[in-house]
């Protein structure tokens, strides 16, 4: 066996792909598997175990990686442009996507998102974008417009035009082991901006699990709330914030407050998380409970693969491991 022997030692974590047909990936064979010590060339086995062996999976496999997501075509069905009053161009656009069904119906997990480019160009203009729904091989996604990447996304993405895809992947939401313990439960997400794009898939899961959802919804900085109508045809309590110089934190206290929540899950900046961790640490100070919480990844995604390094938190891949709020938010444990 070639593995390559990693000598710095780091805790074992869960990983988003474990068991899946893509473990053991390429991670296994460079000594980098964040889920299982022996392959980083550790002697005891302290694995974040997610129902297998990883190890025993990369022996099966006469020690070689799995092959990874295939790049596959996929054509538009449908494009929505998102212009506020007053912009000559769209600040993002939401699109329709008929896929695989193979590889679309793995799409329908919360978290789940894809690497999109136009055609013609290079492995270095992907744009990771989160799934917002998936319906019968059509997978729902919206973009927002920044910079190269997606600008140059938003000139191709016509309709009845077709983009390349790598898909699917599922580390766009962390916190994944409150959201499976407590999705049936009493749920309140927090979302603004393109955070939005998180929810419906969200929303759809705690439904088929038994549990209700309240939704307070702000345009963010991206200046438009676009899922409202998506949510109306599910069991959902939306509500849409104005603008307020605190950016709503005290309206998210003040629902806290007043009601038992099981889960807040945050989609949005990564200071949105920052200000409800805050917020459910005064919470437990007042009342010793605290709520789980399940956060969405702003974490920057190249190869979404574990391989260059752009994903690094506190010292963990973050398209892979399933890392705690301590970790993603850089903070030491109180």
């Amino acid at each position: 066996m070639n593995t390559i022997i990693n000598r710095h030692k780091r805790p074992s974590v869960t990983c988003f792909d474990a068991g899946s047909e893509y473990c053991p990936c390429a991670l296994a064979a460079l000594g980098e598997c964040v889920a299982c010590s022996l392959l980083r060339g550790e002697e005891a086995c302290v694995c974040g175990w997610s129902g297998l062996c990883v190890y025993q999976e990369f022996l099966r496999n006469q020690a070689v990686p799995k092959p990874g997501r295939r790049e596959v075509k996929a054509s538009i069905g449908r494009r929505k442009d998102l212009v506020l009053p007053g912009d000559a161009t769209p600040r993002a656009f939401v699109l329709e996507l008929h896929l695989p069904d193979e590889i679309a119906r793995w799409c329908g997990f919360p978290g789940s998102f894809v690497l999109v480019r136009p055609p013609g160009t290079r492995e270095r203009f992907n744009v990771p974008v989160s799934v917002m729904d998936v319906r019968d091989g059509r997978v729902t996604l919206a973009v927002e417009v920044l910079g190269p990447k997606t600008r140059a996304l938003a000139e191709s993405s016509l309709e009845g035009a077709e983009l390349l895809v790598v898909a699917p992947f599922w580390s766009g939401l962390h916190g994944f082991r409150d959201l499976q313990r407590y999705s049936a439960g009493n749920v309140l997400v927090i979302a603004k901006g393109m955070g939005q794009v998180a929810v419906p898939q969200l929303a759809r899961h705690i439904n088929h699990r038994g549990g209700s959802l309240k939704v307070l919804l702000g345009p963010g900085q991206l200046g438009v709330v676009f899922i409202e109508e998506m949510l109306k045809a599910l069991p959902v309590d939306v509500e849409i914030l104005p603008k307020e110089v605190d950016h709503n934190l005290g309206r998210v206290a003040q629902e806290l407050a007043g009601t038992r929540y099981d889960l807040v899950v945050s989609a949005g900046p990564d200071i949105q998380h920052r200000a409800l961790k805050g917020i459910l640490d005064r919470l437990e100070d007042l009342t010793g409970e605290r709520p789980g919480f399940t956060w969405m990844s702003n974490l920057t995604m190249t190869c979404a693969e574990g391989i260059c390094g752009s994903c690094l938190v506190s010292g963990l891949r973050g398209c892979k491991a399933q890392v705690t709020l301590h970790d993603y938010l850089g903070e030491d444990l109180p």
